[in-house]
């Protein structure tokens, strides 16, 4: 794939970040939320960089995100789309850059918030507003032997790059541990054999197999591994925005606790075949 790899979970370093802020990223279109003349905002303070219009960076990673024309539908789409509605904003996408591109263009105030299942870790405190969690999001063995986060040494493992656990990954396992650039090429390898065994997100996994099946595959959440300590606590997804924006950092975040309260969420992770407990991640935390 020619793009930015896709995988759920990402990390840049401080590098990456200051390289990335250089990139431009322009606006692919938007889509229509409940903005009119007689909306009330849930927080009427709440200032945007364009009034009137939630800006929002995204990339292509069902079902987290899904590009659809100028939209952004999914898990975190549905949710922007009803966040938008309770503030009377306009959801307006930029795309450009993929996934690399997101954060950078958070810190830069090129847009309101990113998506793609940002993960809240400690790095991320020192750059971004990380929003209350959205639900957390348990990574997974997947493989056609039903192998676990234990059965891992001495086997031909991939990953996709910018995961967090590759680094660990390598260090345990070797030459035994492979980087891909994408999901096709790790998921082709997986079929064919040339892999025992890759480590995604869970619910990423599950629902690419709803469409394109591996016969005898099977997904299989880790569990704490001292070779991994990414394995010891399940990663939670927030929405990023810039960190001198209190006012709507805040606000998203108890747009967060109403959507929770009122099912919002559960509903959303429902309509794509997510469990609806993952949208209970408890308190926030970091990995």
């Amino acid at each position: 794939m020619s793009r930015i790899p896709r995988p759920l979970v990402r990390v840049l370093s401080a590098g990456t970040v200051a390289g990335m802020l250089a990139m431009s990223l322009a606006a692919c279109g938007g889509s229509e939320a409940a903005s009119s003349s007689d909306c009330t905002p849930a927080h009427a303070d709440l200032k945007t960089i364009t009034e009137g219009e939630l800006t929002v960076a995204s990339y292509d990673y069902a079902p987290a995100t899904i590009l659809s024309g100028e939209n952004v539908t999914g898990m975190e789409g549905d949710l922007i789309a009803e966040i938008a509605k309770l503030e009377c904003l306009k959801v307006t996408v930029s795309t450009s850059g993929g996934a690399g591109a997101v954060i950078p263009s958070v810190q830069s105030k090129r847009v309101d918030i990113g998506s793609g299942n940002w993960l809240r870790t400690k790095e991320r405190t020192k750059i971004v507003y990380m929003s209350t969690p959205l639900w957390s999001d348990p990574q997974a063995i997947v493989s056609k032997t039903g192998l676990t986060s234990d059965d891992l040494e001495g086997k031909m493992i991939g990953s996709v790059a910018g995961n967090l656990w590759n680094d660990s990954m390598s260090k345990w396992l070797g030459d035994k541990f492979k980087i891909y650039q994408d999901d096709e090429s790790i998921y082709s390898d997986l079929k064919a054999g040339r892999i025992d065994a890759l480590v995604a997100s869970s619910a990423s996994a599950k629902y690419r197999f709803k469409d394109a099946p591996i016969e005898g595959a099977t997904v299989v959440d880790v569990k704490p591994n001292t070779n991994v300590p990414q394995f010891a606590a399940v990663g939670q997804v927030m929405m990023p925005s810039a960190l001198d924006n209190d006012a709507l950092g805040k606000a998203l975040d108890e747009d967060i606790k109403k959507l929770r309260e009122n099912g919002t969420i559960k509903k959303i992770l429902e309509k794509y075949g997510i469990d609806p407990s993952v949208g209970e991640p408890g308190e926030p935390s970091e990995l």
